[in-house]
């Protein structure tokens, strides 16, 4: 980007129930939504961290944003000279440069529903029509659970341990995953770094938590990217059209702004998976939701991206 000027607005969204990761449980998230004027026109971008991922935080990001007093170039410059990685703010500007690109993206990708362990949401999700299902497991769940679902549901399932389980618990869960066809894949067994991931191989594991920007990754298993956290765009695409491996690409309940951007960037990859992006409705009623709820995650070309923008508080 050359010239141009910048604002923002931080905004708090409060979860109906509290989501748990490998890093806690989370009640509430701050978002903060960029809006660039530059020659290509106004853009918009969405810095949304997420617990358990080594980006920045929502108070490096506002110090960033702050120190550039508005000024576009001199924000570009700065996120590129930091000495520390910032790849929240590094996607945001990304989705303001591709803007024209991503407002008026109208695709449909197939979508995995996000669930926990209930006969009830299992039955809900199936009569909506979701072909994958992805379920939260800990060290206390038990197999017989994983298979009261797959008795009631016919599709591929995605196990996510979110890095909880020790190694032990990680050889266990690998085992069943490989022995169920109808398991796509355990995510993220064992926490960032562990040296575990050597002794079980790529087959049926995928990373998450563990991947965060293309720099330094190297598993030929499935990864699974949030585009949001993912640091340049360009770079990711760059580093995607050499990387063989499966990729599915993944929310971190982000608002409208964000999960436009991020579905626009997972269509861009013809052999990426089924998305995880079944994160609507998880929210207070805040206004910040803007797509269709469903197995089908759709963009939403022609929609009023500057009303969005005027209506946050």
């Amino acid at each position: 980007m050359t010239g141009g000027f910048f604002d923002f607005k931080r905004v708090r969204r409060r979860l109906r129930s509290p989501v748990t990761t490998g890093a806690g449980s989370v009640d509430s998230v701050d978002r903060i939504i960029l809006r660039t004027q530059s020659a290509h026109g106004t853009g918009y971008g969405e810095i949304a961290p997420w617990p358990g991922f080594p980006t920045e935080s929502v108070e490096q990001a506002l110090e960033f944003l702050r120190s550039a007093q508005g000024n576009l170039p001199h924000l570009v410059a700065a996120v590129d000279a930091s000495p520390a990685p910032l790849p929240c703010l590094s996607a945001a500007l990304s989705s303001c440069r591709l803007w024209d690109k991503i407002a008026g993206f109208g695709g449909s990708l197939p979508c995995a529903g996000l669930m926990t362990l209930s006969v009830m949401e299992t039955d809900a999700k199936v009569a909506a029509g979701f072909k994958t299902l992805k379920v939260k497991i800990s060290p206390e769940t038990s197999e017989e659970s994983i298979h009261g679902v797959m008795s009631r549901f016919q599709g591929l399932l995605r196990l996510d341990a979110n890095g909880s389980l020790d190694l032990q618990g990680a050889r266990r869960w690998t085992e069943f995953a490989r022995a169920q066809t109808q398991v796509e894949f355990l995510e993220q067994p064992l926490p960032v770094g562990h040296s575990g991931y050597a002794s079980l191989g790529p087959d049926k594991i995928a990373l998450d938590e563990s991947f965060l920007t293309p720099g330094g990754i190297d598993w030929s298993g499935t990864i699974v990217v949030k585009p949001l956290l993912a640091g340049d765009w360009d770079e990711l695409l760059g580093w995607r059209a050499t990387h063989a491996g499966a990729v599915v690409y993944s929310s971190c309940f982000e608002t409208a702004i964000g999960r436009q951007g991020a579905l626009w960037l997972a269509a861009q990859d013809a052999a990426a998976g089924t998305v995880g992006f079944d994160t609507l409705g998880r929210f207070e009623s805040d206004g910040r939701d803007r797509h269709a709820h469903g197995p089908a995650a759709s963009g939403l070309p022609g929609y009023d991206w500057a009303g969005f923008w005027h209506d946050l508080t």
